[in-house]
């Protein structure tokens, strides 16, 4: 439809210029200038079509069908004197003739021949349609073809024609930019698409085109089109034995009456104009992007300036392919690069992602089915609150009729009524006790369905994620330890170069790098934590913190002071304070123990 053309292009102008700040500003200074001028009216017709007139010609169309399958006829016979060497069958009116007419013998046979006539009497019996009753038919269905062809013209023309208005004035001042804007439109549509679709009177409608078109079909039918070629009948019409005993021609002359003597249209038409002004603030914008648009296209082609425009866009549009290509190059490399880490081939990888979206499919439907179930069960339930309706709606005509017999019987009567009014309302309340706990049950069943299939589905998806997960951290340390055994086989001269020249194993080796810098950092935090455990613990750093300055005697000063009885004289000696090593230090200890 022209409607959802034309609702995209306007989507897609302003996904472009919505957003826009420029545009904004534009529109909106156009949109609050002179909003008094602004107004759209439409005129709506609804039609109230009367279903009288509808009942009686489809109930008399079915009279008029099987009377028509009657075919009914009359033989009309022609006979002549004809020469015998014309006559080609002979009748018993042949015989009868010839002996009320001898003197068509005229020569005597030869013995042992049987007498010939010279000419002889032939009847031609033929089938003639245009009986008085299939005149009739055919007089009635012309008259109900323009009977309803009238009154449906004229319903459609009403309920499917669009009838618009509207009206802009807009004067704009805007920096140094001033615009002067206006605009008047009077629409016309003929059997609009979108109203016919939408029409109140719809299914009447096409109940009105069906009887027309089945009066079309039975003047077009072998039988009409024989008849047709009679003269017409002109009513009044004469009632014959057939027109009043046959039930399918009686029912036609019943329609016939009826639709000669409807005098009514049929229908009653109502009309609303409705009006918006000032438009609310999204139409305004709409319709301000519209003023901008026009202005747009004067600029555009009063300047000349398609040719330049053109360049930019298709600078634009090139632009945008190529990041859309590259977007999509992302995306494949990407999925190269996660069948690589999977350590699968791509068949089997692609293989894996079929099998999963076939167990989400099959989880997809088993959840479907749950929904269709509950559907159905709620089907069941309406279906029951039906029945019970009709119960209540039975028990009130019962409780009418009992009340009624009630007030004519005598008092001996009265206890039996009440006796079946309790027995009658005991399976009443057997039948609703039963009907609640049966619709308690499934409701129960249906919501467990649900909550089961909602559940699985939860657990499936945790389950794929934590699958995902163990991938990427496999992933993860087998580049580890691709990166530590291409650092040994390098550094033994084991590995070429040659073999990483590739795009693809150079981005490999990034990823191993990445791997493997994780992996350091992580490494080197703990050990850092070890050396200083180490060196603090250890008992040179303890001696030396429980005193900074230590003092010592050389042994042989010691020893000849004991002799002559003399305290050896301390001497002392600075002992420098042990400073912890640097991050470089540290790592210099990591790199030489590691070799």
């Amino acid at each position: 439809m022209d409607l959802d053309i034309y609702y995209r292009a306007l989507t897609d102008l302003r996904r472009h210029t919505k957003e826009d700040r420029d545009c904004e500003a534009r529109r909106k200074s156009i949109s609050s200038a002179d909003t008094s001028n602004d107004k759209i009216e439409v005129i709506k017709t609804n039609c109230i079509i009367e279903e009288d007139w509808i009942d009686a010609i489809e109930k008399g169309l079915v009279h008029v069908g099987k009377a028509l399958g009657e075919e009914r006829q009359f033989i009309r016979s022609n006979g002549e004197v004809i020469p015998i060497e014309k006559v080609k069958q002979v009748s018993k009116d042949s015989v009868e003739h010839l002996a009320r007419h001898s003197n068509l013998l005229t020569r005597k046979p030869e013995e042992g021949r049987d007498i010939i006539p010279d000419q002889l009497y032939t009847v031609e019996r033929l089938s003639d349609f245009a009986v008085y009753e299939n005149r009739f038919l055919y007089m009635l269905l012309c008259f109900l073809r323009d009977f309803i062809a009238f009154r449906y013209e004229k319903i459609v023309e009403l309920t499917n024609t669009y009838n618009g208005k509207l009206e802009m004035r807009k004067n704009v001042h805007q920096g140094g930019r001033t615009t002067v804007y206006e605009l008047k439109l009077d629409e016309e549509i003929k059997n609009d698409a979108f109203l016919k679709e939408h029409n109140p009177a719809k299914d009447k409608i096409e109940r009105i085109d069906l009887i027309l078109k089945t009066v079309i079909a039975y003047l077009n039918t072998p039988l009409m089109e024989f008849v047709a070629k009679a003269p017409m009948l002109k009513p009044p019409i004469t009632e014959t034995n057939v027109l009043r005993m046959n039930k399918n021609f009686k029912g036609a002359k019943e329609l016939y009456y009826f639709v000669s003597s409807y005098s009514k249209p049929g229908y009653t038409v109502e009309r609303k104009t409705e009006t918006i002004n000032p438009f609310p603030d999204e139409i305004a914008d709409e319709f301000a992007e519209m003023v901008a648009l026009n202005a747009f296209l004067a600029y555009m082609h009063g300047l000349g300036i398609e040719k330049e425009l053109k360049a930019n866009f298709d600078k634009y549009e090139k632009e945008l392919k190529e990041i859309e290509k590259k977007k999509r190059d992302e995306q494949l490399k990407s999925l190269k690069k996660r069948i690589k880490q999977s350590g699968k081939t791509d068949e089997e990888y692609i293989l894996l992602l079929e099998q999963r979206n076939k167990a989400l499919e099959g989880e997809s439907i088993q959840l479907a089915a749950a929904k269709e179930e509950a559907i159905k069960l709620n089907g069941e339930i309406t279906s029951l609150n039906n029945s019970v309706a009709a119960l209540n709606e039975k028990i009130e005509a019962l409780t009418e009729e009992y009340s009624a017999e009630l007030k004519k019987k005598s008092d001996e009567h009265a206890e039996e009524m009440s006796a079946k009014v309790a027995r009658f309302n005991e399976e009443l309340n057997r039948v609703t006790s039963e009907f609640n706990e049966k619709i308690a049950s499934q409701r129960a069943e249906c919501e467990n369905l649900l909550f089961t299939a909602e559940l699985e589905k939860a657990e499936k998806q945790n389950e794929y994620n934590e699958l995902l997960y163990e991938i990427d951290k496999l992933v993860d340390e087998k580049r580890l330890i691709q990166a530590r055994l291409n650092a040994v086989m390098h550094k033994n001269g084991m590995l070429k170069t040659e073999n990483f020249s590739s795009q693809e194993s150079f981005d490999e080796i990034e990823e191993q790098y990445k791997a493997f810098k994780a992996f350091f950092k992580d490494e080197w935090r703990l050990a850092k934590k070890q050396i200083r455990k180490d060196v603090l613990n250890s008992d040179y750093i303890k001696n030396l913190s429980e005193k900074r300055y230590a003092y010592e005697v050389p042994k042989a000063e010691l020893d000849m002071n004991s002799v002559f009885g003399k305290k050896p004289k301390k001497r002392r000696k600075r002992v420098e304070k042990p400073v912890e090593p640097d991050e470089a230090q540290y790592r210099k200890m990591i790199e030489n123990k590691e070799e």
